[in-house]
């Protein structure tokens, strides 16, 4: 078996990096980690190379398939009126639109093969910490799930939270969300 732990970066401020917030929220959830990775990944976006630094890991690869993208993008106006008219996250509005939750299935089997090459640079009963973006884990993490329904994780997974995905060779095994108490 093979560990990949995929998190959430932490809060964004004014510019691309984090908040002071941010920093304070990302040194909160070491908690969450692991004592020991064998491989350490972030998003080359600033905010999720800021937080795998908060978490106390100065040494890491970048690789560009965690980047953010907004994984509903051709449906993002329609995703977002509808948020916004039901008072629901983005996110659970893509349950809403047949199309866009086809396209957040879709990059979320995207992030998953990105997380399955991830594991094989891993030796067996290896870990990895990857520092990614909100949406995508989701999308990634509902594949292990009986049924493809936000619910089925607990719902979106915040700031500094994460996932982590158990690989049993080229299979996903299983996945474990990884929760901040709620006053953190």
């Amino acid at each position: 078996m093979k560990y990949v732990e995929v998190f959430r970066h932490s809060k964004r401020g004014e510019a691309k990096g984090l908040s002071e917030e941010g920093r304070v929220l990302a040194r909160t959830a070491q908690i969450l980690l692991s004592p020991h990775y064998d491989l350490c990944v972030s998003s080359p976006k600033e905010r999720a190379r800021e937080t795998m630094e908060a978490f106390g890991f100065d040494r890491y690869e970048v690789d560009a398939a965690f980047t953010a993208v907004n994984p509903w993008e051709p449906f993002d106006a329609e995703v977002s009126r509808l948020a916004k008219d039901r008072g629901i996250i983005p996110l659970a509005a893509c349950w809403q639109i047949p199309e866009a939750l086809n396209y957040l299935r879709l990059q979320g089997d995207t992030l998953l093969g990105a997380i399955k090459r991830i594991a094989r640079k891993l030796p067996e009963e290896g870990r990895a910490l990857v520092v990614s973006h909100g949406g995508m884990i989701e999308a990634a993490a509902l594949h292990a799930c009986a049924r493809y329904e936000l619910d089925e994780i607990g719902g979106e997974i915040r700031l500094c939270e994460g996932v982590i995905f158990r690989l049993d060779g080229e299979n996903l095994s299983g996945v474990q969300v990884k929760r901040l108490p709620k006053e953190a």
